[in-house]
């Protein structure tokens, strides 16, 4: 052989020994593709003339939003809803959150969407890093990451505009990564960093799927030293189990400006009578399909704790492809790392999903930490289409990725067997849905009728499984259509035996699969809605009640399906807050127990103003001066009895008030008995808290001339007094100060009908004084006899002591990054 050709040769060989381009820059193609396809997923909704129609978004994100970011400062209440609340009510960052901060700039709807793009690309990225760091090829890896990328808990989000809960599903994955890179290299910073991105879990995040994670992080490192104590010397174990200490207690401090302003008062809340301003919350619970919870937060008060679930708005499905393998994999591999763990997981996880489904549940909600004090556990699904995804993972990369040369002879006939029996059960439950229609409805009414019945009413029920009927077809091509992605998903694993291609090209054909699986489906969760501008434009009605420039509240009256209009006028959601007009109801997850007992929707969460209705004395004492109702029929001939009933008790009740503008469907009445936010009272009262309710509903309590008060406020006043109201004019209205000027004749109490909060604090002509809890849920302040200027302040000294706390834990946790990387620690 000449030289010539030897060197030619040479070459050839040498050439097959390189790897190709996908080959050499894989691990570059797949981030690009995972940044890439949450960009032209959400790439419609980055302009400002279109918004991600998520429901709670909708009904009270935006406005929300959109009025914190036009206030000059950082607000501490909210005054537009549900008589005033916190806005540092609940233990998630609010307007303190990093993705919050970019509303200075972008548009809040904007935000939302740049949020999700990143929540998805976070997602993919965190189950890449983490797949190959348990020793998975970057195929496998790949497979993982674009799956879990659009599993249902994540991708079916946007539908109710549940950022939150989408970005701490996403983080999960980054958050292991760091906890079993940090065990398994024993170094600080990937503690110190698992701590960061924990904490902007619970910041952006929603804070029971990161308080999941975090148990989950616990029991996975408990499970880390086990399997590998014989890698660790003693030393070593103290070592990381101080790291992790100290990730926990960085974690704390960085949350700090927000869970003490929560926490410190929740706990003074818990005691009721010195500083109590519990929050309502009795949810009807979101997932898992068929039964969840309902679990009161904060107050403990465990009210219809358990029950079914009314509706449901996403789903949790993450792909036949993942299943599939990840049954293979328990089948042919459970001797692997990893696998009996994450096996485990997916099969306890699903009894705390289904809640009171099972007796099961009852023992998670006796012995962790904190279950009980939680809501739709349902949530905690998403660990479930983790595990089940790594399991998967697993699969493809023995099965797929590996040199076929490491399988036994028997491999083919064992996958063959396998493969036939999921097919056949998946065929059979398709040919007996398909055949046996009414035997299976009817089994399942047999089986679920009487719980719907208890919850539901008759009525309720039957629209459910009324549901189910015209549903079932669907259901149906559901069960073949998984079949067919079924047989593609098996194909692939046979096809691979053979060897003859590449293996990214497999990786490729799986990430197929699984796209045009899940896709289609998650896409219907995501809607549009046009600019906000069109979407909250000003109607009728808000353009009357806005050449009102005085303080005032609105009552959103509730109609009736008996009426051929809208249900109701707002009443639930936060347009009048997006125009600045202060409502009786609004859209909030957690109002003031107090405010809701005053305004007789007892331990509910949602605008249920009984006392309102039936007392008008209360829509007096609450500000209301405007009442918004729809335009009624006169003609009732052509309705049903009952009907014309409830149109007939509307138009009695709004006799009371006087009509002052008529719009195209709705109508403003304004109430001329209103008490002005507010006013000057010459004597008080002491009753216990349980009682002042019921007292204020009494004829012979005047809110004109008298306050209820719950402690005795130490001074003596003259009985004898003008029966006179005496008007307080409020000169400053904002978020975080209010001031009213007072000339009284006698000593008596200011009365401010904005909620008690114990962070609220007044002044008197520059002079602290005491700030008591007036008709229920109120504020009152005693003034002498004579001309006063009356400040009050929002003031919170856990806020303030958390947000030094915080800032230090911040700049401490940059400076040991910046240490650690520069000298390798």
């Amino acid at each position: 052989m000449s030289a010539k050709k030897r060197q030619k040769t040479k070459n050839k060989a040498q050439k097959k020994l390189m790897p190709d381009f996908v080959t050499a820059h894989w691990d570059v193609l797949v981030i690009l593709f995972l940044l890439v396809v949450p960009l032209i997923y959400f790439m419609p909704y980055l302009s400002a003339n279109k918004m991600i129609a998520g429901s709670d978004f909708l009904l009270g994100g935006y406005p929300v939003e959109k009025w914190v970011s036009e206030q000059e400062g950082l607000p501490l209440w909210y005054p537009h809803v549900f008589g005033g609340m916190p806005v540092l009510g609940t233990p998630a960052g609010g307007p303190l959150a990093p993705f919050a901060q970019l509303r200075e700039i972008i548009p809040p709807h904007v935000v939302m969407t740049i949020s999700f793009i990143i929540a998805f690309f976070a997602a993919g990225i965190g189950m890449y890093v983490y797949l190959k760091e348990i020793g998975l090829s970057g195929y496998a890896a790949a497979v993982g990451a674009v799956i879990y990328q659009f599993i249902g808990n994540i991708a079916t989000t946007p539908y109710a505009g549940h950022m939150a809960r989408a970005l701490s599903a996403a983080l999960f994955p980054l958050m292991i990564f760091l906890v079993h890179r940090g065990l398994r290299t024993r170094r600080l910073l990937y503690f110190v960093l698992l701590s960061l991105v924990t904490a902007f879990a619970f910041y952006d995040g929603h804070f029971q799927i990161t308080y999941y994670a975090l148990i989950f992080l616990i029991i996975y490192g408990i499970h880390y030293l086990v399997v590998h104590r014989k890698d660790y010397s003693k030393r070593e174990i103290v070592k990381v189990v101080g790291y992790g200490l100290c990730s926990v207690a960085l974690i704390a401090t960085l949350m700090a400006a927000v869970w003490l302003p929560v926490y410190g008062g929740l706990g003074a809340g818990a005691r009721g009578v010195e500083r109590g301003y519990e929050y309502a919350t009795s949810w009807a619970m979101p997932p898992l399909e068929i039964i969840d919870l309902i679990v009161p937060t904060f107050s403990g008060v465990l009210e219809k704790y358990w029950g079914l679930n009314p509706f449901k708005i996403h789903f949790e499905y993450f792909g036949i492809l993942a299943i599939a393998f990840a049954i293979l994999t328990f089948l042919f591999y459970r001797k692997k790392s990893y696998v009996k763990f994450y096996a485990l997981v997916a099969l306890i996880v699903p009894f705390i999903a289904f809640g009171g489904a099972t007796p099961v549940f009852r023992i998670f909600y006796t012995i962790v930490p904190g279950f009980r004090l939680l809501r739709a556990h349902s949530m905690i699904f998403f660990m479930v289409s983790f595990s089940i995804i790594v399991l998967a993972a697993i699969g493809f990369h023995h099965m797929v990725a590996e040199d076929s040369g490491d399988r036994n002879k028997n491999f083919k006939k064992r996958f063959m067997i396998a493969a036939g029996s999921m097919l056949g059960i998946l065929v059979l439950a398709g040919i007996i849905g398909a055949v046996g229609r009414e035997s299976v409805i009817t089994f399942i009414q047999g089986i679920l009728r009487s719980r719907f019945v208890a919850e539901f009413g008759e009525e309720g029920a039957s629209a459910k499984f009324g549901a189910l009927a015209n549903n079932y077809s669907d259901i149906v091509s559901g069960t073949w259509r998984s079949i067919l992605f079924l047989v593609l998903a098996l194909g692939l694993v046979y096809v691979s035996l053979a060897r003859k291609t590449k293996v990214w090209f497999f990786a490729i054909a799986a990430i197929a699969i699984a796209f045009i699986d899940q896709m289609p489906l998650t896409l219907k969760y995501l809607q549009s809605a046009p600019a906000p501008s069109k979407y909250y434009a000003e109607d009728d009605i808000v353009r009357f009640l806005k050449r009102d420039r005085s303080i005032f509240r609105v009552f959103p009256f509730q109609s009736q399906p008996a009426l051929n209009t809208r249900f109701l006028y707002h009443l639930q959601d936060s347009y009048l807050f997006y125009h600045d007009i202060q409502s009786a109801g609004g859209y909030v997850t957690s109002p003031i127990q107090r405010y809701q007992e005053f305004i007789g929707a007892g331990k509910s969460v949602m605008f249920n103003p009984t006392n309102l209705f039936i007392f008008p004395k209360f829509a007096d004492m609450l500000n209301l001066k405007y009442i918004v109702a729809p335009n009624l029929p006169e003609d009732l001939s052509r309705y049903d009895p009952q009907s014309r009933m409830i149109i007939q008790n509307i138009k009695d009740h709004l006799t009371q008030y006087r009509l002052v503008f008529q719009g195209y469907q709705f109508s403003v009445y304004q109430n001329d008995r209103v008490l002005p936010r507010a006013y000057f009272v010459p004597a008080y009262r002491v009753v216990d808290e349980t009682q002042s309710v019921e007292v204020i509903k009494s004829q012979a309590f005047n809110p004109h001339t008298m306050v209820l008060l719950e402690e005795e406020p130490g001074v003596v006043l003259n009985e004898s007094y003008p029966d006179t109201l005496i008007g307080a004019p409020i000169t400053e209205y904002t978020a975080n100060r209010i001031v009213c000027h007072i000339e009284s004749p006698f000593p008596g109490f200011l009365v401010l009908a904005d909620n008690w909060h114990p962070d609220w604090r007044v002044f008197v002509d520059g002079q602290a004084r005491e700030l008591h809890r007036a008709n229920h849920c109120f504020r009152a302040v005693y003034v002498d006899a004579g001309m006063h200027e009356v400040i009050f302040r929002y003031i919170s000294p856990p806020f303030n002591l958390g947000s030094i706390i915080t800032l230090c834990a911040v700049l401490v946790a940059a400076g040991l990054c910046v240490i650690l990387v520069k000298y390798r620690w």
